[in-house]
C-alpha cells in the first residue's frame, strides 16, 4: 500500500505546475523531430480538425461569398496549397492532459476565433485590445473574469496571482473538474485559457501577491493597463490600490453580491482616494497586521457596505461559523461578475468608459415578481396620553382623597427626577407625571411603552413598578412618608398610582436611595467567579422588602448553561419575529450617539457592549428581509450564541417572582426587581435583564400569543416551563430575570429625557 501510494503521488505530481502548452510546427525540421519523439515516447490523444478550421477561415476571409459545401471544401484545400495537411499550421501539446491538437497558426487562428466578435468588437478595436496588459488578483471571481476576457481576446498579456489551490468547495463557482483539485488556482486558470487560446500570454504568480512581488506584478514587462482585484486579503486590497494609484493604473472589482462593480480610475484621477475614500478614516498600516475577523472588520465593512448588501448575504453573514463556514458565493453571481468586469475592462481599454464609482446590476431586483403588499402586522400603537386625559383622570380620583398633605412643586420635581432614572424596557421611559391639587399622579404612557408582544401587560407593570420604587426611595431620602394608591380606578390602567404625603414624623432614609443615580444596565462580560452566599442573601432581603415577592438564584454552572440555552432560544424567537424585530431594531435601538442624544431614549449602541464583529452583525440584523430569511431557514444561532456568552461570563442568574399574575402583583414585582437591582449596584455587580422567556410566554399565556406561529407558541411554553423548573419556583409567578456578573463599569449608560417632558403642573402649587 505504501509503495502504491508513493507511486500515485509521484505520478500525479509530475505536471502539477505546468500550464504552458508546447508548440510544434512540422515545417521546421527540429520541431518535426521533437513531435515524432513525443509521439513515440508517450500515448498522446490526438485531435485533428484542421479542415473544419480552414473552412471557417475561408468564410471569414470572404464574408460576402455564398459557398456550397463542396465549394467550401475545395476553397479550404486551395487555401492550403501544396502544403501537406499534417504540416500546415501548428500542433499544440497540452502536457497536463497529454492531448495534441492541430490548429491554424496564430494569425489565422486569431482571425477565425474572433470572427464572431465583430462588430461588437471591430477589427481595429481587437488590435488595440491585443496590446493590453491586465492583472488579476484572486481567482474565484477572478477565474470567471479571466476566462471571459480570454474568450473575447481582450488582452495581450494576463498576469494571474493567487496562492491557493483548488478545493472541492470551490467547485460551486469555479469552472473546473474534480481532477484539478489540489492544483494551484493560477495553474488551473492558465490551463483553461491555454485550452481556449494557446497563443495568449499568461504570467503566473502562484505565491499570490505580497509586498515583495507587487511591484513586479504591476510593472515587469511594462505597466499593467488595468488591475482587477478579487482577493480576500484586506492588506492586499489596500496595498494593491496604493501601488496602482501611484502608477496610475485603474482598478476594477466585483463582489459577487447584487452585481456590484467597483471602478477606480487612477489613470484619469491620480489624486482619487483609494476605495472612494471609504477607508480614509483608518490607519491603513494596520491592515497588514490584521489577522482575526475583529481586526479585519474595520477595513472590510466600509468596502462591502452593510447598507447595500443583499438580504441573503446579510443573513448568511450572521450564520458564518454557525450554520455556514464562510462567505457564500454562487456560480451565477460569479459568472455574471466575470462578464461585467470583462465588459468594464474592454470599455476602459478602448476609451469608451471613463467614470469611477460603484454600479449595481442586481439580478434579483431586475428579475422579480411584482411587489406584493406585506400583510399588516399587529402593532401596539396606543393613543398619545395628553394633558387633557391626565386631568380628566385626576379629577375622577383626587377629590375623593381627603385628609392629606400636599406635595409641593419642589418636592414633586425631586421625586420625578428620581422616578425617571428607573429602568424601562428598551429605555423608552413610558411614564408621565401630573401634580394636581397637591397629589402626584403617575401615568403609564402606552404610546411609548406598549408592546404588541405583551398582551398580558407584563412590561408596563414592571416598568411602572421600578419607577414607583424609585419615588418611594427618594421620598425616604427626603424624610417624606408617602401614601401610594395603586391603580385607583378600576379598569383604567393608564393611571397607575396617586401619591400624596402621609404627614407625621420624618422617616429614616432607605440605604438603597443612595444608588438611584448609579444603577444602570451593564451588558459587559464579567468574571464568572462564584457568587458569595452573603451577597445572594443580601439581594434576597432587598427583593423581599416588597411583600409577596422573592428572589431565586441559579449559580450551578451546568444549570446556568441550560438556562442560557433557554434564554437564547427566546431571544432568537423575539428577534426573528417580525413584530419583535421591528420593536427592537426600529423602535428601541439608537444607532449612533448623535441619535441617542437627540431622542434621549432607547438603547444607544455603545450600551450593548458589542465586539466589533457583534456590532456589525447587529447592524446587519436590522434588515428585516435578512431576518425573514433566517426565520425561513430555521437558523439564527448567532442570537443564541450572544446569550450563551453573556451567561457564561456571569456568576448568577436571579429571578424575581410574585404570588400572582394580576396587575397589582406584577407592579410590586417590578418594585422588588428594582430593589434587588439597586442592592446589586451597591455590591458593584453588573446587572443585565434577560427576561425574554418570561415576557414572550406571558404574551402566550395571558395575551393569546398573537403574532407568533403555533410552533413558536409551543416552544415559548416549553421555555417557560424550563424557567419555572430551573428556578424551582413551583406555583409562583416568574416576573423578571437578570444575569449578575463581576464586571467592569459599562462603556456607556442610557440617557434620559429631561424632567420637563415628564412632569406637568395642573394648578398653581406653592413651591
Amino acid at each position: 500500500m505504501t509503495n502504491l501510494l508513493e507511486a500515485l503521488r509521484s505520478a500525479s505530481a509530475a505536471d502539477r505546475d505546468v500550464y504552458r502548452p508546447v508548440f510544434f510546427r512540422p515545417a521546421s525540421a527540429s520541431d518535426r523531430a521533437r513531435l515524432e519523439e513525443l509521439l513515440k515516447r508517450e500515448h498522446v490523444t490526438v485531435s485533428d480538425h484542421l479542415h473544419g478550421q480552414l473552412t471557417e477561415l475561408v468564410r471569414a476571409l470572404n464574408p460576402a461569398v455564398k459557398f456550397t459545401t463542396a465549394d467550401l471544401d475545395q476553397a479550404a484545400r486551395e487555401h492550403m496549397g501544396t502544403i501537406a495537411s499534417e504540416d500546415y499550421g501548428v500542433w499544440v501539446h497540452y502536457p497536463w492532459s497529454n492531448r495534441l491538437v492541430h490548429l491554424l497558426d496564430e494569425k489565422e487562428f486569431i482571425l477565425v476565433r474572433t470572427d464572431r466578435n465583430r462588430n461588437k468588437i471591430t477589427s481595429a478595436e481587437q488590435e488595440v485590445l491585443a496590446t493590453k496588459k491586465v492583472g488579476v488578483i484572486g481567482l474565484s471571481v477572478g477565474q470567471s473574469v479571466s476566462l471571459t476576457m480570454a474568450q473575447e481576446r481582450s488582452f495581450g498579456e494576463l498576469r494571474l496571482a493567487d496562492h491557493d489551490t483548488l478545493e472541492l468547495s470551490n467547485l460551486n463557482r469555479i469552472r473546473s473538474g474534480v481532477h484539478q483539485m489540489g492544483i494551484g488556482k493560477v495553474v488551473n486558470t492558465a490551463r483553461e485559457i491555454a485550452e481556449i487560446d494557446p497563443f495568449l500570454k499568461i504570467t503566473c504568480f502562484p505565491e499570490g501577491i505580497n509586498e515583495g512581488n507587487i511591484d513586479r506584478f504591476l510593472t515587469e514587462g511594462g505597466n499593467l493597463d488595468l488591475l482587477i482585484e478579487e482577493c480576500d486579503s484586506v492588506a492586499v486590497k489596500i496595498i494593491a490600490r496604493q501601488k496602482a494609484k501611484a502608477l496610475r493604473i485603474p482598478v476594477v472589482m466585483d463582489t459577487s453580491d447584487r452585481g456590484l462593480i467597483d471602478v477606480e480610475r487612477f489613470d484619469l484621477e491620480p489624486d482619487r482616494p483609494i476605495l472612494h475614500g471609504l477607508v480614509d478614516h483608518l490607519d491603513l498600516s494596520l491592515a497588514a497586521k490584521a489577522k482575526t475577523n475583529e481586526e479585519k472588520l474595520p477595513f472590510v465593512v466600509p468596502v462591502i457596505g452593510l447598507d447595500t448588501m443583499s438580504p441573503r448575504m446579510k443573513a448568511s453573514m450572521l450564520e458564518i461559523e454557525n450554520s455556514v463556514t464562510t462567505w457564500p458565493q454562487l456560480a451565477s453571481a460569479v459568472v455574471m461578475g466575470g462578464g461585467l468586469v470583462a465588459e468594464a475592462h474592454r470599455r476602459i481599454a478602448l476609451g469608451q468608459f471613463t467614470a469611477s464609482g460603484r454600479w449595481y446590476v442586481d439580478g434579483e431586483m431586475l428579475l422579480a415578481d411584482p411587489v406584493n403588499t406585506r400583510t399588516a402586522e399587529p402593532t401596539a400603537d396606543a393613543p398619545v396620553l395628553g394633558m387633557e386625559d391626565m386631568i380628566m383622570l385626576a379629577d375622577r380620583v383626587v377629590p375623593s382623597m381627603t385628609a392629606r398633605s400636599t406635595i409641593s412643586k419642589l418636592q414633586s420635581e425631586a421625586l420625578v427626577e428620581a422616578a425617571i432614572m428607573a429602568p424601562s424596557a428598551g429605555n423608552l421611559q413610558p411614564w408621565q407625571f401630573l401634580l394636581h391639587e397637591g397629589c402626584l399622579l403617575v401615568f403609564h404612557d402606552a404610546a411609548r411603552g406598549d408592546s404588541a408582544l405583551d398582551g398580558g401587560r407584563l412590561i408596563p407593570s414592571v416598568d411602572m413598578g421600578t419607577c414607583l420604587e424609585n419615588i418611594r426611595l427618594k421620598a425616604s431620602a427626603l424624610g417624606l412618608a408617602l401614601d401610594m394608591h395603586f391603580y385607583p380606578l378600576d379598569g383604567e390602567q393608564r393611571l397607575v398610582a396617586v401619591i400624596s404625603l402621609a404627614g407625621g414624623a420624618k422617616i429614616p432614609s432607605d440605604p438603597l436611595s443612595g444608588f438611584l443615580d448609579l444603577r444602570c444596565t451593564n451588558r459587559k462580560k464579567g468574571d464568572p467567579r462564584p457568587m458569595p452566599s452573603a451577597i445572594m442573601q443580601d439581594l434576597t432581603e432587598a427583593a423581599e422588602g416588597v411583600n409577596g415577592c422573592t428572589a431565586h438564584f441559579i449559580t450551578d454552572r451546568d444549570a446556568m448553561d441550560r438556562m442560557a440555552i433557554t434564554i437564547g432560544e427566546a431571544e432568537r424567537i423575539r428577534v426573528l419575529n417580525p413584530i419583535g424585530h421591528r420593536e427592537l431594531f426600529h423602535k428601541e435601538m439608537r444607532w449612533s450617539t448623535h441619535e441617542a442624544a437627540r431622542t434621549r431614549d432607547g438603547l444607544d449602541i455603545p450600551t450593548m457592549e458589542l465586539k466589533l464583529t457583534e456590532e456589525v452583525g447587529f447592524r446587519v440584523a436590522a434588515d428585516r428581509k435578512a431576518m425573514d430569511l433566517l426565520r425561513e431557514w430555521n437558523t439564527g444561532q448567532a442570537f443564541m450564541k450572544m446569550a450563551k456568552e453573556g451567561i457564561a461570563s456571569s456568576s448568577a442568574i436571579v429571578l424575581v417572582s410574585a404570588e400572582a399574575s394580576d396587575p397589582h402583583a406584577l407592579l410590586h414585582a417590578g418594585r422588588s426587581a428594582q430593589r434587588l437591582w439597586l442592592r446589586a449596584t451597591a455590591h458593584q455587580l453588573g446587572a443585565h435583564p434577560v427576561s425574554a422567556p418570561i415576557l414572550l410566554a406571558h404574551h402566550v399565556r395571558f395575551g393569546g400569543g398573537s403574532g407568533f406561529t403555533d410552533g413558536d407558541r409551543s416552544t415559548l411554553m416549553r421555555l417557560f416551563r424550563e424557567v419555572v423548573d430551573g428556578f424551582r419556583i413551583g406555583a409562583r409567578e416568574p416576573v423578571f430575570m437578570m444575569r449578575l456578573a463581576f464586571a467592569d463599569a459599562p462603556t456607556a449608560r442610557s440617557v434620559r429625557r429631561p424632567l420637563s417632558e415628564f412632569l406637568h403642573i395642573d394648578r398653581t402649587i406653592p413651591a
